[in-house]
């Protein structure tokens, strides 16, 4: 078989009777002297680990500035679309950082006027904070523009065409 000296780049070749029974054995380059590792192809064998585990919920993540965020313990968070080509349609909050946007979003909304990444909201144990992420028109909570605005239950604000509604409640209610 032939082989490549990793220090030079010299190919040689290697008989594969120098394996015996082993799997791999040094060799010396030719070329340069410098020896190096060879894995006998009929000793040796891939392994690859797989695992059936399911992936847990994420509860706890870090914002960029360092804020912890988590979910409530004994609060359930959802976003209902009052208005917008997805009204009524109500979005579960499963971790403590999603993002809503026109693609590769957690919350994906067909709309032209919301960008690929429009907005994130950043849930903590005491609070939800609202943060543009730099969309193309804005993120409007009341009647203005915000880069970040903190949200409570029945707070509305609009995305592209759409007005999104945060729910909290007591969990079982």
């Amino acid at each position: 078989m032939e082989v490549r000296c990793p220090h030079c780049g010299n190919v040689q070749s290697v008989s594969e009777d120098v394996f015996g029974n082993r799997e791999k054995v040094d060799v010396a380059c030719l070329a340069c002297g410098k020896t190096f590792r060879v894995v006998s192809p009929k000793v040796a064998t891939v392994r690859i680990e797989t695992t059936r585990k399911s992936v847990p919920t994420v509860n706890l993540e870090y914002t960029e500035d360092g804020r912890l965020l988590a979910l409530p313990q004994h609060k359930e968070i959802s976003l209902r679309v009052l208005e917008g080509n997805e009204a009524g349609t109500v979005f579960s909050v499963a971790k403590p950082r999603i993002t809503i946007g026109r693609s590769n979003a957690d919350i994906t909304i067909d709309d032209r006027a919301v960008s690929r990444l429009h907005c994130a909201l950043e849930i903590s144990e005491d609070s939800v904070l609202l943060r543009d992420l730099g969309s193309t028109n804005g993120t409007i909570v009341g009647n203005q523009l915000v880069e970040t605005a903190t949200l409570t239950s029945g707070s509305t604000f609009r995305v592209g065409m759409h007005i999104f509604q945060l729910l909290i409640t007591s969990k079982g209610a």
